[in-house]
């Protein structure tokens, strides 16, 4: 992937995000005798397809490879609208009236050692929309940056990211974290940092365009203050519990390194249009702003360097 005109080759690596890992759960034997129980045979028999899709979506999750990622993204969006038709109606939880004899276990996808096993749908649901948006954020990472429409693309995708990582926030990740039985990375600090992340790196594609078509300085600095803005949220939100301690010290080289980089990059862009307009002493003051914070995280951003080199991605 080619960099940036004004950026190293290190600044230009992005993260993509690895899926949760589950174990085989059968969904069809326990749902099919609770609408028996509850409803009738009859009523069984004739949900017996929707019954047995949602068994063939569930096995598929399970596997460890599939033809594509967006045939993975494809399939994760449709077994979490089937999970949202069953908890309408069939609610499965360990309360006793319940569909009760179903346990959901999911591994941490950054620390897979660690597990959260429970009786409750919406950490199943917690766990697709995380996948969700760990697919998205590897389909933003496939396309080639050193082409426009690869660029744009890759906007699109990390955008989408953004996207699954905040919904997962603001609608599963609290009811996923009942009980002792919890991971880190469905939490509400752990998605909205992966949004933060995952905005930074979208809006880090359209600056790419924006310096490849040209753009004016005045636009290049609000573009790339607006990206180090994203990655700035990202790593205040690593630098305290829970995230501090659960995540590889790579991750928080890597985005400290982009957040002080975006940052001399708008000083740097904004200087030359103040260049432009003959305020050479605010010119000054501006590119002294972007040196000081690069000189500031000197050993990070070496650092960061260095693992980018050895595929930190």
């Amino acid at each position: 992937m080619a960099a940036p005109p004004s950026s190293s080759s290190a600044a230009n690596i992005m993260l993509a995000v690895f899926e949760k890992k589950t174990v085989t759960v059968d969904l069809y034997r326990p749902l099919r005798n609770y609408i028996v129980f509850n409803y009738s045979e009859r009523e069984a028999q004739n949900l017996e397809d929707d019954l047995q899709t949602l068994k063939q979506l569930r096995s598929d999750l399970e596997r460890a490879t599939v033809d594509s990622l967006t045939s993975r993204r494809d399939l994760l969006q449709s077994y979490y609208k089937a999970l949202c038709a069953v908890e309408s109606r069939f609610p499965i939880s360990g309360d006793k009236d319940h569909v009760n004899a179903v346990t959901f276990t999911w591994h941490d996808a950054f620390k897979n050692k660690l597990k959260a096993s429970q009786q409750n749908i919406h950490l199943e649901k917690a766990s697709v929309l995380f996948n969700l948006g760990a697919v998205y954020s590897q389909i933003g990472l496939s396309f080639d940056r050193a082409e426009i429409e690869g660029r744009k693309q890759a906007s699109h995708a990390f955008m989408a990211s953004a996207g699954a990582f905040a919904f997962l926030r603001d609608n599963e990740s609290m009811k996923a974290s009942i009980g002792s039985s919890v991971t880190v990375d469905v939490s509400v600090e752990c998605a909205g940092m992966l949004e933060r992340l995952m905005l930074a790196q979208a809006q880090e594609s359209v600056f790419e365009n924006t310096i490849a078509k040209g753009s004016t300085h005045g636009v290049c600095a609000k573009i790339s203050r607006q990206v180090g803005i994203y990655y700035e949220e990202a790593l205040a939100a690593l630098n305290v519990a829970p995230l501090k301690e659960h995540f590889d010290k790579t991750w928080l080289s890597h985005i400290q390194l982009k957040a002080a980089l975006f940052y001399a990059e708008a000083c740097y862009r904004y200087s030359l249009e103040l260049h432009e307009k003959d305020e050479i002493a605010e010119e000054i003051t501006r590119l002294r702003s972007g040196i000081n914070a690069l000189t500031e995280d000197k050993e990070i951003i070496l650092k960061g360097c260095c693992t980018a080199a050895s595929g930190c991605n």
